[in-house]
């Protein structure tokens, strides 16, 4: 069998948008499925070769360490909206997060205290030896990858795009996520649901929805709003490769009933 060649998928055009928004969901995936629900809130746990692989596609997309996530995330629980978070639109200004929220997180990952306080994850061989130690080589890798199948112009401006693909997302949970959308509870922060936008961003626009209930591995309350994150979730523990350790039953009604009302 013959490998493709240099600049294969560069015609006809529209390959190039079919790869980023693929390659974009799995690294959406991997940012709520590992991340976020798993590594930092525990909800759900995954058969080792999902969790690799969902480790991997992150390291390679995005270079992120999961222990410097996990870390960020839950300190920003802790401190929601008040002084602390790192990177609250109540503390920093909206356009702030929006625009330029990857820096606030970068700053916190350099806290030291933070870090050790906050910070949890994997502590395996390829964890202290590629993906903390190369976080930047993926992204490197696929920077290549990229050129050789789409020739220069276009390989790079598939990798840019990936590269500024989390970034986007976590600005605007991060941002617009606690400044605008409804709220099904009365958190003491100021999160809201940016509902509809869950085909993009997997379930994270039910950001008040999480920061009700953060352990739950099911974002969703109300029946008619769209967690795709879930049914992942769901999908993966049908076949043995996902146990789900906690997701919330009740109706927002109960569940608010005693704690937020």
């Amino acid at each position: 069998m013959s490998v493709p060649g240099y600049g294969v998928l560069a015609d006809p055009w529209w390959l190039a948008i079919v790869f980023v928004l693929v390659m974009g969901h799995i690294t959406n995936l991997g940012n709520t499925l590992y991340l976020h629900r798993c590594a930092t809130h525990g909800g759900v746990e995954f058969h080792p070769v999902v969790e690799h692989f969902l480790r991997f596609w992150i390291w390679a997309t995005t270079g992120i360490v999961t222990k410097e996530w996990v870390a960020v995330h839950r300190k920003h629980h802790a401190y929601a909206d008040r002084e602390g978070d790192p990177h609250s639109p109540e503390e920093e200004g909206l356009w702030a997060i929006l625009l330029a929220g990857v820096f606030f997180y970068q700053r916190a990952t350099r806290d030291e205290e933070l870090m050790e306080k906050y910070g949890k994850g994997p502590d395996d061989w390829i964890e202290r030896n590629v993906y903390s130690k190369h976080s930047s080589l993926g992204i490197l890798l696929v920077l290549l990858l990229d050129i050789y199948l789409f020739g220069a112009g276009i390989g790079l401006a598939v990798w840019s795009t990936m590269a500024i693909w989390m970034p986007i997302m976590g600005n605007i949970i991060n941002g617009a996520g606690h400044a605008l959308g409804y709220r099904n509870f009365e958190t003491r922060d100021h999160s809201s649901n940016l509902y509809p936008w869950g085909i993009w961003i997997l379930g994270e626009e039910l950001h008040n929805n999480h920061h009700a209930d953060p352990k739950s591995a099911k974002f969703k309350a109300h029946w008619w709003e769209f967690d795709i994150g879930w049914y992942y979730i769901k999908l993966l523990d049908a076949v043995g490769l996902a146990n789900v350790v906690y997701a919330r039953s009740e109706s927002p009604e109960e569940f608010a009933a005693g704690r937020y009302d």
